[in-house]
């Protein structure tokens, strides 16, 4: 903790200084990308392989789907200065989040059994690597008792000063600024690709703690 006083008037100073406050979490959301590729000579070919995993998209409701996409674009092959039409290629993605890890896997081992039971390779399914966060909840929470164990800090110390410099020190602002550390562990290293079979999407992920921090900057006044 660094102090600054400064001279106000005679006998008054304003003190300027920063602490810091820490709580370590758990994170408590698991989360995941999915992507969904196929390319067909023909546009209803396409959106016919598309819709199979469509459908069951939106039925899921025991994971949270979000940012879901979809796109169709011709696609085009060159040589000699020209271009071949080929086909098209569809995509759809989506951001998966559970705070259940059964539910996550289950849900990555239907995709993964919808895509096998395609049997075809013009069909591509990625899931990226599964990693836990904090949730928007207990990132608010904390923050709201670190606030509080600042506020009630800073009251106790001020007490603390004024009866040992013998003035009556009070806070006149505080400015807190919020950081969330530490590293994300995932669940498992390497990408599920379409070639895995089912159920290779159960692994335990592991989850390691992370600090959620405040740099509360407090300005009091004695005189």
């Amino acid at each position: 903790m660094t102090l600054c006083i400064l001279p106000i008037m005679s006998f008054s100073y304003e003190l300027n200084f920063n602490k810091g406050f820490s709580k370590v979490v758990n994170p408590d959301l698991l989360t995941t990308s999915i992507d969904v590729s196929i390319q067909k000579k023909d546009e209803n070919a396409v959106n016919i392989e598309i819709e199979k995993f469509n459908n069951f998209i939106k039925k899921t409701t025991n994971v949270t789907l979000k940012n879901g996409s979809f796109t169709l674009s011709p696609k085009y092959k060159y040589y000699d200065n020209k271009q071949e039409f080929i086909g098209y290629i569809g995509n759809i993605r989506y951001s998966a989040e559970s705070k259940d890890a059964k539910e996550l896997n289950t849900f990555m081992d239907k995709l993964i059994s919808i895509k096998d039971s395609i049997k075809s390779d013009d069909v591509k399914l990625n899931i990226s690597n599964v990693a836990w966060n904090i949730s928007d909840d207990l990132q608010n929470k904390s923050f709201d008792d670190l606030r509080l164990d600042a506020i009630h800090w800073i009251e106790a110390y001020s007490k603390s000063l004024s009866i040992s410099i013998s003035k009556n020190c009070e806070v006149t602002k505080i400015n807190i600024s919020e950081t969330n550390t530490g590293n994300i562990a995932y669940a498992r290293s390497e990408m599920l690709y379409s070639t895995m079979s089912k159920k290779v999407a159960d692994v335990v992920p592991i989850n390691s703690e992370q600090n959620i921090t405040i740099s509360p900057n407090f300005v009091l006044e004695c005189k």
